[in-house]
């Protein structure tokens, strides 16, 4: 047990000189190719729906993540814990605390707009990966098309006030670039996030094992959750009931994310 402590302790430090010496070259290179630092930058912030306390729901979850375990256990270091199960809006970078109060107002901004909308449960689809990396739920299109609409509203006010947004879909994330460079006509507002954004419920994610297994992270395969019956959870919803601007780090006091700005549904 020992050496295999040691083991680990070793894998860790030797990651943490790699990675180190790759970031420093890497920033050197990006630097002398006149390349921006800011596209390295992890985002920091992000609005959510926080999962209610429908039982049936985060038994199924919790039953899910059993099942992916049972087929690689190694994959018991990926899950997430079931008080920080939440959809997620818009993923953030905030730099400094000007922005975390432009933040604040964005977020105000952005609730007002969203009291004239009617509030719809939330029905899930199925489950899938990114790049069999993060396992998470999916969501039917009707809920898809109502998350997509409230992120919207966020993305406006947000990028109103010059907040730097990240987004999740991979095609999105391969083209911005080539976006950024066209001078388009932005009244597509409905189409936007559609294109940028793929809501979801995360259940699973390896990069908590970065540390010790380096590149050679342990993957999501398709068969370790294909077979599981979602039979029970399909016929569930969730009614959401708050919205919330978190930042990443861990609140020790309450072992959630620290919350910065909150709106409660009527």
């Amino acid at each position: 047990m020992n050496v295999k402590k040691l083991f680990y302790k070793y894998l860790s430090f030797h990651s943490f000189l790699i990675n180190k010496n790759n970031y420093s070259n890497i920033k050197l290179n990006n630097l002398s190719r006149g390349k921006n630092i800011m596209s390295h930058i992890k985002p920091n912030y992000f609005i959510c729906i926080p999962l209610n306390d429908n039982k049936v729901i985060l038994n199924e979850l919790l039953n899910i993540q059993k099942f992916v375990i049972s087929k690689c256990d190694i994959l018991n270091e990926c899950v997430i814990e079931k008080e920080k199960f939440h959809i997620s809006l818009l993923i953030l970078y905030i730099k400094n605390k000007t922005q975390i109060d432009l933040s604040k107002e964005a977020f105000n901004e952005a609730v007002t707009e969203i009291k004239k909308i009617n509030k719809k449960n939330l029905y899930f689809k199925n489950l899938d990966t990114f790049h069999n990396d993060v396992l998470y739920l999916s969501l039917k299109e009707e809920s898809n098309d109502y998350i997509i609409s409230l992120a919207n509203i966020f993305k406006k006010c947000f990028e109103k006030r010059n907040i730097k947004i990240i987004y999740n879909n991979r095609k999105h994330v391969n083209t911005q670039k080539r976006e950024q460079n066209n001078n388009k006509n932005k009244n597509e507002e409905t189409d936007d996030c559609k294109n940028k954004i793929t809501p979801h419920l995360t259940l699973m994610k390896n990069s908590h094992l970065a540390r010790i297994y380096m590149n050679r992270k342990p993957k999501i395969f398709p068969d370790y959750y294909s077979d599981f019956n979602l039979t029970k959870l399909l016929n569930e919803h969730i009614t959401p009931n708050k919205i919330q601007l978190l930042e990443m780090d861990i609140d020790p006091s309450t072992s959630y994310y620290k919350i910065i700005s909150e709106f409660t549904f009527s």
